[in-house]
């Protein structure tokens, strides 16, 4: 009877343990700076250890007890975690993001947000959604990714209403650049990952000049 109250006792800490990290992954589904991604990934092997160990046990008394009822709640208890599988992270879990088979020539816009959101925009977009109602404009904003390190822009670029075109290919869903992290949580965007680019106009003298003639206005 004792054995009994301990496996009752230990199937049920085991259940509200999977579920509590069941709830965590879901609240944290959308949540994508770098503090709650790698929380997400601890929370997703956790759930996924845990119960492989359970599922080794269950196996274990139903060959050992033949227990239709071992069977049933053996089933039980592993539900927690396929309704969790949505909402996993980690690198082993993530879901390749493609790059689409177009090549394309865009020409982008600098937009110095007050956020680590995605900052470049088409002419197009920025006078469709000049307004930005909605967060349109913001929704409608890219992320550029270089093909490889020696591609980064420089320190001299990134600066507010710079504008370069960029030759290469869209990531067929929305996410975030290689490398990207974040102490704030941004949402997703379009990723353009480019192999050449060319400077079409550049403001970063401009930007130095107004930072100088600022800091003499209040010196």
């Amino acid at each position: 009877m004792k054995k009994q109250k301990i496996k009752v006792l230990s199937y049920g800490i085991y259940l509200l343990i999977s579920i509590s990290l069941l709830i965590l992954l879901f609240m944290m589904r959308d949540q994508s700076n770098w503090v709650a991604g790698g929380l997400r990934e601890l929370l997703t092997y956790t759930l996924i250890g845990l119960t492989i160990i359970f599922l080794l046990i269950a196996i274990m008394m139903f060959l050992k007890y033949r227990s239709k009822r071992t069977l049933i709640f053996g089933s039980i208890g592993i539900i927690p975690c396929l309704v969790a599988i949505p909402f996993f992270e980690g690198p082993v879990l993530s879901k390749q993001n493609s790059l689409s088979k177009k090549e394309e020539i865009i020409e982008l816009r600098y937009i110095a947000w007050a956020c680590d959101c995605a900052n470049w925009a088409t002419e197009e977009d920025l006078e469709k959604y000049s307004g930005n109602f909605d967060d349109s404009l913001a929704y409608h904003s890219i992320f550029i990714e270089p093909a490889n390190q020696s591609l980064a822009l420089p320190d001299t670029l990134n600066y507010g209403n710079d504008v370069i075109r960029f030759t290469g290919q869209f990531y067929t869903k929305r996410g975030f650049p290689k490398g990207y992290k974040s102490h704030q949580d941004p949402d997703k965007a379009r990723v353009f990952r480019y192999d050449t680019y060319e400077v079409i106009e550049s403001n970063y003298r401009k930007s130095i000049e107004a930072l100088r003639e600022y800091e003499q206005m209040n010196k």
